[in-house]
């Protein structure tokens, strides 16, 4: 499913963005603005819905405005963790809604476990679960706020349940319907923690040493009197083994008058179930896949996919949003069933907000490159769910102005990087997860950008572009091969590459985590260039933790400091330590309580033989220590898109966010000047993109 654009044709933003790069291209901005999202150069600002976290669940939806279609409030986790709500705009293409930018509120609550409904006759109410306790909210629409509207003890058989769905009954009473824990199978191994050496997320003969837990539900119904105790409550799935990992959100989805107490319920890996009614039997309630309409169970494209009911414009039908660490997403319905009785959507789209800053997906990897020949430079984004996305520069290389991104095809088919059951180092857990970190670069020298690609599994792969130097065209990913055995590294790196002396180089981090050379040999071969090393003789590692915490390790080719040798760009997890443990950063010099860290490593040998001097981060001129945000890991590559006088960096924060930080307002810290920062994380600031110009 090629990703699609629900924005003006890229020919028709040329045009306008001509005369807007024009407009544009006077007196640079000043420092502040490099603290500023790149934003969304579609018409109005339209791109998917930018929210400040890592993974979102949305929590319901209510008529807040009083707009013809209800807002949507939507939790968001991860260090900006916290409520946010959709306000309705209008409708899009496919009956899809518009919403204006998410507007952060004041929950009395901290997580995701509830639901946020409106009753018939118009309040707005919240239950939220805390351990065994439902505790009870009304929100008032004058103010945006929460007022605690009493709690309920629940019993031992739904304690501590993790999601949530409300069906109200004409009477006033209300049937809920949680998802609690079930059945599990045992874990082989004793080690839990995916970072210590002694973790071993697969036995010898390569099956998982992790437990599988299951999840099921559970109805009960609350009086109308609201203080409980819960009455009716019954197993509502067949069994408690429904859904491995966990369902994520719970909805209610009315189908139509024998549909209209209908439920869907998400899954960790990406499917989901629908239940037809919750007034069946007790424990005869058989889920149904739900469908795509080819007749095929959907999957989402990202891990942990939270459905929520949306209504449609169409009486007997309703549509449906999913989140998950991506995007949010919608699904639109067909009105159809399949053989099963399955209900049948259409494939997703990207949930679309005005004013949106431009959206990578998570932990997000860049490269820039001119990608379409049109003398311009374009940014190609890898991201965790494993999607590698276009952002087309419809500005200048001076003045740019990037499109939403657009997803890359290879063989007629979209990029998409996944772990699968054993391609984790963290194990199973890890299936849908790709962190995918592509470097465009033209590695057979056709005058087309190719793509070499790192990602979850620590192996690397090439799509090479097939296509004319104005219309690329990659083929399938082929494996990179050293000494005839496919290449393979650190998971979760991106590769440097680029031309060093009259050779093709790529670097890597190797398996004993140490910074490798190669230089190109063909088209899908490379020799083994050795190690390399500080100016010190020291070898280069690149991380502080074992097993899981190794890698994360974006690298870049770029001559930062014009003396006509590549320098290496090294964006970190917060657990990097470049170049060793004990003086390297992050961890070691800034701490555990630190974040991704962009670092220089500048060539002081030659291009035929390049030697590195020890890393330095950056610090940026109102801001201080470069740190745009999140732990994991996020790219950093340099360039001069912007202009300026000196070289400038793209980097990401986690969060999906890109930010192009220009060359004068940066300078580069010495070790005493960056261990002021010593467990004094330093995020770029939560805010939404500037108004373009």
């Amino acid at each position: 499913m090629a990703f699609p654009a629900p924005w003006p044709s890229v020919r028709t933003c040329l045009a306008l963005a001509a005369v807007v790069g024009t407009l544009c291209a006077g007196a640079p901005p000043g420092p502040a603005a490099d603290l500023q999202p790149l934003p969304s150069a579609a018409p109005q600002g339209l791109g998917p819905i930018a929210l400040p976290g890592l993974s979102h669940t949305a929590l319901g939806t209510a008529h807040v405005f009083r707009s013809a279609r209800p807002d949507v409030f939507i939790f968001t986790r991860g260090r900006a963790a916290g409520l946010h709500l959709l306000p309705f705009l209008r409708t899009g293409p496919d009956d899809a809604p518009v919403f204006a930018p998410p507007r952060p509120l004041r929950a009395p609550f901290d997580g995701d476990r509830g639901a946020i409904f409106e009753t018939p006759d118009g309040a707005i109410r919240c239950f939220w679960i805390e351990k065994n306790t439902l505790r009870q909210f009304t929100f008032d629409r004058t103010t945006l706020t929460f007022a605690p509207a009493g709690s309920v003890s629940l019993p031992s058989a739904v304690g501590g349940a993790q999601s949530l769905a409300v069906f109200p009954v004409a009477d006033g009473a209300i049937d809920l319907v949680f998802e609690v824990a079930g059945e599990a199978t045992p874990a082989r191994s004793t080690v839990t923690n995916a970072s210590s050496a002694d973790w071993r997320p697969y036995d010898a003969a390569g099956i998982s040493t992790a437990a599988f837990r299951y999840r099921y539900l559970v109805a009960a119904r609350l009086p109308a009197s609201g203080r409980g105790p819960l009455a009716n409550l019954r197993q509502l799935s067949a069994t408690r083994r429904e859904t491995y990992w966990g369902m994520m959100q719970l909805s209610p989805l009315p189908l139509g008058l024998d549909r209209a107490r209908g439920l869907i319920a998400g899954s960790r890996l990406g499917t989901f179930h629908f239940h037809p009614t919750i007034d069946a039997p007790p424990k005869t309630s058989e889920p149904l896949l739900v469908a795509g309409e080819d007749g095929n169970a959907l999957r989402h494209p990202s891990v942990g996919a939270a459905p929520f009911a949306y209504p449609s414009s169409t009486a007997g039908s309703c549509h449906f949003l999913a989140s998950g660490e991506s995007a949010l997403y919608f699904y639109g319905s067909t009105g159809r069933f399949s053989a099963r009785g399955a209900p049948v959507f259409r494939d997703p789209v990207p949930l679309l907000q005005e004013q949106a800053a431009l959206y990578a997906g998570t932990l997000p990897s860049p490269s820039v490159v001119d990608w379409d020949g049109d003398g311009v430079t374009d940014l190609v984004v890898g991201n965790s769910e494993g999607f590698i996305l276009l952002f087309k520069n419809v500005g200048t290389d001076l003045a740019p102005r990037f499109f939403p991104g657009e997803r890359l095809r290879a063989a007629g088919r979209d990029i998409h990087h996944q772990a699968g059951y054993s391609g984790s180092v963290q194990g199973t857990g890890e299936a849908r997860w790709g962190y995918v970190s592509p470097t465009a670069f033209d590695w057979n020298e056709d005058g087309r950008p190719d793509l070499i690609v790192g990602d979850i599994t620590g192996n690397y792969v090439i799509y090479l572009n097939r296509g004319t130097p104005t219309v690329p065209a990659l083929e399938a990913a082929r494996p990179l091969y050293c000494d005839g055995l496919d290449l393979h590294g650190m998971w979760r790196c991106r590769p440097a590459v680029g031309r060093l002396g009259q050779r093709i180089a790529l670097v890597l981090p190797d398996g004993d985590d140490h910074l490798h050379l190669y230089w190109k040999i063909d088209d899908f071969n490379v020799a083994d260039g050795g190690k390399l090393r500080l100016d010190d003789g020291s070898l280069i590692s690149t991380t502080y933790d074992p097993a899981g915490g190794t890698g994360r390790c974006k690298l870049d080719f770029f001559d930062y400091d014009g003396d006509g040798r590549l320098d290496l760009l090294a964006g970190t997890g917060r657990r990097g330590a470049i170049p060793n443990r004990q003086s390297g950063y992050p961890l070691p010099i800034l701490g555990q309580q630190t974040l991704n860290t962009p670092l220089l490593l500048r060539n002081v040998g030659t291009n035929e033989r390049p030697v590195f001097a020890a890393p330095q981060p950056f610090a940026h001129a109102t801001h201080g220590l470069v740190q745009p945000g999140g732990s994991h890991e996020s790219g950093v590559v340099g360039t001069k898109l912007g202009g300026g006088p000196g070289a400038n960096l793209l980097v990401a924060n986690e969060a999906g966010r890109l930010f192009l930080l220009r060359g004068e307002n940066l300078r580069l810290l010495t070790p005493s000047e960056a261990a002021r920062y010593r467990n004094q994380p330093n995020p770029f600031p939560v805010s939404a993109p500037a108004p373009p110009k």
